[in-house]
């Protein structure tokens, strides 16, 4: 049998538009367990559409082998997951990989707090989609040592918000984190509570857009 030249475009085509990724269930024919659970929950199906766009910026910037075999493990604990908490903290652990990679970056709105001696922090708000935001935070704090010697210590935290009139909150543990949308160009992070930060790590600040 012979295969045109057109069929045979058409089929190396159709292979590398296919992805490895979790993302775009067919609701009506979910195929699995975790499938059933994902669109049975709203919050589920939104997480998945972003983790789809993040996966596909990601695997355009960055290394896609890297990315994909990330998204292939990914994938499997997602099918190991029996509940639907497992499966939340499942895409909100994925989506903040992805998010803070160079394709992650790109898709989103970054701002930049700095403070004094170096120190600055890093706010990454992707969306919203569907009422939710994906938000990773980041903060670094140069000490008493300096940035050459080494003395620096980082801390991150992400997650997905529901963000009503520019107001938001993620708590992890015993911190609660806020975030107000002062402007287009400008938000402000506070945080209370017991925030287990790196010593001298604040995410505290007003965030300008870059």
């Amino acid at each position: 049998m012979t295969i045109s030249k057109f069929a045979m475009a058409m089929l190396a085509a159709n292979l590398f538009a296919m992805p490895v990724s979790a993302a775009g269930i067919d609701c009506k024919k979910p195929s699995t367990e975790s499938d059933r659970m994902i669109c049975g929950d709203q919050s589920l199906r939104i997480r998945d559409a972003m983790t789809s766009d993040l996966y596909t910026a990601a695997r355009k910037s960055d290394d896609a082998n890297t990315i994909e075999g990330r998204q292939q493990r990914w994938i499997k604990s997602v099918q190991s997951c029996h509940d639907a908490a497992c499966i939340r903290q499942a895409y909100d652990n994925q989506i903040g990989y992805l998010q803070a990679t160079k394709g992650g970056q790109s898709v989103s709105t970054n701002f930049l707090a700095e403070g004094g001696k170096g120190d600055e922090g890093n706010l990454s708000i992707f969306g919203p989609v569907g009422g939710l935001t994906a938000i990773l935070l980041t903060a670094t704090h140069v000490g008493p040592g300096g940035a050459d010697a080494g003395d620096v210590d980082a801390g991150s935290i992400n997650g997905i918000i529901p963000l009503k009139g520019g107001h938001g909150k993620l708590s992890v543990d015993n911190c609660s984190i806020g975030f107000e949308r002062l402007n287009a160009q400008t938000w402000r992070v506070t945080h209370a509570g017991v925030c287990d930060f790196a010593d001298g790590v604040t995410m505290q600040g007003t965030y300008r857009k870059q």
